[in-house]
């Protein structure tokens, strides 16, 4: 399994649902244009876990429910192909923030992550982030800790090139025993402006929105 790289740049264009009966042909359909990522070359399935941060008042999710200045703060565990759980001797850690201008990743040690999964982030000024997000952190939350609030799972089959990226989310649950209600294809690219592949938008595929750490921090049972 490859390193991560050290950032993501890659910005979400296209969202659509993907009904459980479309998967195969969807999977044939993603390799015939692509070629599958380099952390999953046999394109067999990643099992990724992403574990969300906020503080007891739930200050980061109100601000992403407003969208237009917020932050979110997340662990994310990439364990090989086929190989579900978080404590994987062979997964990779990164942590995550993203903004509403687009999105920072660095890999943690596996004990490092482990440490914050369990303990939490006490000083968010301790964090190891670019000046501007780091104060994104301190405006929106203070010096409050960020403590784990739930954890999404779900397995990830992916293709890319040097630009694009297309991404598919199955089986969908989170830590507060919710299942997504569909599985979900994502289309993201480092080119702007960008017009999703002909390809994908012949494919019949309804257009949704999601955010992940709202639905699964989300009080309604779905």
């Amino acid at each position: 399994m490859a390193n991560l790289p050290a950032t993501d740049l890659r910005q979400n264009v296209l969202t659509l649902a993907v009904p459980p009966e479309r998967l195969p042909g969807l999977g044939f359909a993603m390799r015939s244009m692509l070629p599958a990522e380099d952390y999953d070359p046999d394109f067999q399935g990643q099992y990724l876990q992403t574990t969300y941060f906020d503080n007891p008042d739930l200050t980061l999710r109100k601000a992403r429910l407003k969208k237009d200045k917020y932050l979110t703060v997340r662990i994310r565990c990439y364990a090989p192909s086929q190989q579900p759980g978080r404590n994987y001797p062979d997964g990779i850690y990164a942590l995550s923030l993203k903004t509403e201008d687009g999105k920072y990743r660095t890999d943690l040690p596996s004990y490092q992550a482990e440490s914050l999964l369990i303990n939490g982030i006490q000083d968010p000024g301790d964090l190891d982030v670019p000046a501007d997000l780091l104060a994104r952190v301190l405006e929106l939350t203070g010096d409050q800790p960020l403590q784990a609030v739930v954890t999404v799972s779900f397995t990830r089959y992916a293709v890319e090139s040097t630009t694009d990226r297309i991404t598919l989310d199955t089986g969908i649950t989170s830590s507060t025993g919710k299942l997504f209600w569909t599985n979900v294809l994502e289309v993201k690219t480092t080119a702007a402006p960008y017009t999703p592949p002909p390809e994908v938008t012949r494919w019949g595929l309804h257009p949704i929105k999601l955010s992940k750490f709202l639905w699964a921090t989300s009080p309604e049972a779905r």
